[in-house]
């Protein structure tokens, strides 16, 4: 079995902290939201999320259709997550909203297929599934 490994370090003081990536590529200072007393204005854990799922998705995709030889062109893809607390809940990430944008030559019905393939075997999907209401939309323009 093949594997990849992937990890980060937060180093955290207060209200603040700085996460690395072991790739040298993710560099992000972070703070506690204003919304949960902290000062804001820095990156956050459901940013974060928002971040990896909108990596993960069509990084999914673009390596089944090209298993499948399905030739895809530019892809966009937008995340939104929800925070949610109150009621005697602590906070947890209550939904997550994916919209995607795909351009292809493909037909259609084969480039939509794609997407629910790639929704069933994205990592950050299935970690998040069963536990998190998921929202995947996708527009697909010929290309």
């Amino acid at each position: 079995m093949e594997s990849l490994d992937a990890s980060a370090t937060l180093r955290w003081s207060g209200f603040h902290g700085r996460i690395e990536g072991t790739s040298g590529a993710l560099d992000v200072a972070t703070a506690t939201q204003a919304e949960l007393g902290g000062p804001g204005g820095q990156s956050n854990p459901e940013e974060l999320f928002s971040a990896a799922l909108a990596n993960c998705f069509p990084s999914t995709l673009t390596g089944m259709a090209r298993a499948r030889g399905v030739e895809l062109g530019e892809i966009e893809t937008v995340v939104s997550t929800r925070l949610a607390w109150g009621d005697g809940s602590h906070h947890h990430l209550s939904e997550a909203t994916l919209h995607t944008t795909v351009s292809s030559p493909a037909p259609e019905a084969q480039v939509r297929e794609l997407i629910a393939d790639a929704e069933a075997h994205c990592p950050v999907c299935q970690a998040i599934a069963g536990r998190v209401a998921l929202r995947v939309t996708a527009d697909v323009a010929a290309g």
